[in-house]
């Protein structure tokens, strides 16, 4: 069982309401469900799929505890849990729907020669928290952090090990979109600005001082 800092004072009204009751349920879930998995899946698939999986299966372990929310059914929609009352929507109006919440996850950046497998906590070579998006107009964000942190025999699963919010963001809280050329998807990181947008709207943090201590440096936490 991991065990969480909670904000319980975070609760939002995107089309639906959200509290840090939900988020906790929702994350508690997605955790128990990552640690049932065989370990030696962790191995066979890169970070990226794996952080892939972990936003899609928290999302809708997140609607399962949010009554009148559902996932866009769109697969570039945005965003990712809207009120269910728009789930029959035309696909343009779901492309941008104007209520609902936006979910990113990361696993965070690490030092040069950092070569650290799955199973293997990132903590101590952490140096940095970025979210990316497609576009600078994602001003409603839920973002997610994750790491290998769930030791059940013997290994490390991937849980989440924290949330934060803003619904304050900008286009100038993010960096110039790469990858506009060529086949490369395009994509834009969260600039300090936004980071610290963030910290502010910490929903909850895993209950570790290694964890807790980095992650408010780097989303200047008070």
């Amino acid at each position: 069982m991991i065990n969480y800092k909670v904000n319980q004072n975070f609760s939002v009204n995107l089309g639906f309401e959200v509290s840090y009751k939900e988020v906790l349920a929702a994350v508690e879930n997605l955790n128990a469900f990552l640690s049932s998995l065989p370990s030696n899946l962790y191995g066979s698939i890169d970070f990226k799929t794996t952080g892939a999986m972990i936003g899609a299966i928290f999302c809708s372990k997140l609607v399962e505890q949010i009554p009148n929310s559902a996932i866009n059914p769109i697969e570039k929609g945005h965003p990712d849990i809207i009120p269910s009352s728009a789930i029959n929507s035309i696909e343009e109006v779901l492309r941008n729907y104007p209520v609902g919440l936006e979910i990113k996850g990361t696993i965070g950046n690490l030092k040069t020669g950092a070569n650290l497998r799955a199973g293997q906590m990132r903590i101590q070579d952490l140096t940095g928290i970025t979210w990316q998006a497609h576009h600078r107009e994602v001003n409603h964000l839920m973002g997610i952090v994750w790491d290998f942190v769930n030791h059940i025999d013997n290994f490390f699963f991937p849980a989440i090990t924290g949330v934060f919010f803003s619904d304050d963001l900008n286009s100038d809280d993010w960096g110039e979109i790469s990858g506009i050329t060529g086949r490369n998807t395009k994509v834009t990181g969260m600039r300090s600005s936004g980071k610290q947008k963030m910290g502010q709207g910490m929903v909850l943090i895993y209950d570790n001082v290694d964890h807790i201590r980095k992650y408010s440096r780097m989303l200047n936490i008070e």
